[in-house]
């Protein structure tokens, strides 16, 4: 004997639609960023020197500036030790020290290695013109648990994937609770995410050896920078919140972080990001604490803090607009306790026809995490 089910509620189409252009928009931003920011890295008005008087090395200098165009901006530097200086405090890139048959390139690895190699190409056609024998010094190496010089960079895109995914499930799962109680959940989740994937880092892969407590201030202050942004803009952007949230912490993040390449590697765009934009702040601060010690990390903590105030100024905003929401709301159940006729009738047709608010919004957040 058969049991007869009830009718399975369908979603309209132009709903199911809604929520699958979200995922195809997603995909286009991120076609867009790292195409635009990784596909053809090529020097842009690199800061690179020439060493010695300005009577001798200013010729060659000039030279230099002719022959690289708008790849590089050629300075002179009186001695290699204050060449040395200027490339640990990374205002250099490189500085090349000419000499009598032979020429040294002070290059500093830990600022970029796809930067250190473009510019040894740079100069190898000098060194040449002027019958010298090129060695590279690096006078700030990689070191051996970060060969590649991208581990602040791949640590960045594991914070910001749980941070940014994880407001999304505060927002929307804790919609009903009060909005403190939702912050008090952002302030634990940066704890916990900063916590356990830096134990991670440096316990399971000896990452961040002897920096592990700075780097776990670093990455507290980064993951509540992008989770109070990403909880105090949700009531606001709602269903939308992973496509603009994954366009602000990852499409343009990562592509202006700095870990994949330097900004004078890449088109100005994300360069002029990499001045300001959160991601570029962790890289930057992380790289002077491993590598540049002698570099001030005043710019790059600036960037972190300045993205914490933006975050609590979107907590503020949020909640405004969810009050003045919450008050609307009430006006409207008022309203409708009281319903007239065909009104009411019509009313009762168009909710048996649409998706309840709640329940699209729960389809495009799993659509969306």
């Amino acid at each position: 004997m058969s049991t007869a089910h009830p009718p399975t509620a369908q979603a309209p189409m132009r709903t199911v639609l809604s929520h699958v252009i979200v995922p195809i928009l997603m995909g286009l931003i991120m076609c867009a960023a790292y195409l635009g920011g990784f596909h053809k890295p090529s020097p842009h008005h690199v800061p690179v020197a020439v060493v010695g008087q300005a009577q001798q090395a200013g010729p060659l200098a000039a030279k230099v500036q002719d022959a690289f165009g708008d790849e590089a901006d050629v300075r002179t530097i009186a001695t290699p030790e204050q060449a040395t200086d200027q490339l640990k405090q990374l205002k250099i890139s490189a500085a090349y020290v000419p000499g009598d048959g032979k020429a040294e390139l002070l290059t500093a690895g830990g600022a970029s290695d796809t930067t250190k190699s473009v510019v040894e190409k740079m100069f190898r056609p000098v060194a040449e013109k002027q019958h010298d024998a090129l060695t590279v010094k690096d006078v700030a190496p990689l070191t051996e648990d970060d060969p590649a010089g991208q581990n602040g960079f791949f640590f960045l895109v594991a914070l910001t994937v749980a941070a940014y995914a994880t407001s999304i499930a505060i927002g929307a799962a804790a919609a009903s609770r009060p909005f403190a109680q939702r912050i008090a959940l952002a302030a634990g989740a940066a704890v916990v995410i900063s916590t356990i994937e830096l134990a991670i880092a440096a316990w399971g892969y000896d990452m961040f050896g002897g920096h592990v407590l700075a780097t776990w201030a670093l990455s507290l202050l980064y993951t509540a920078g992008v989770l109070t942004v990403g909880v105090g803009l949700h009531p606001i952007v709602g269903r939308f919140a992973t496509l603009l949230y994954s366009a602000i912490f990852v499409a343009l993040n990562f592509t202006s972080s700095g870990g994949v390449f330097a900004p004078v590697m890449q088109p100005s765009f994300f360069g002029w990001l990499h001045d300001f934009w959160i991601g570029s702040g962790f890289v930057e601060a992380l790289r002077r604490i491993i590598y540049f010690p002698d570099a001030s990390i005043a710019g790059p903590l600036t960037i972190l803090f300045g993205w914490l105030v933006v975050g609590l100024l979107c907590l503020a905003v949020g909640y405004a607009v969810e009050q003045r929401r919450v008050v609307r709301a009430r006006e409207l159940e008022e309203a409708a306790s009281h319903p007239v006729g065909r009104h009411a009738e019509h009313a009762h047709q168009d909710e048996r026809d649409e998706l309840d608010p709640e329940t699209e919004e729960e389809l495009e957040e799993n659509v969306a995490v």
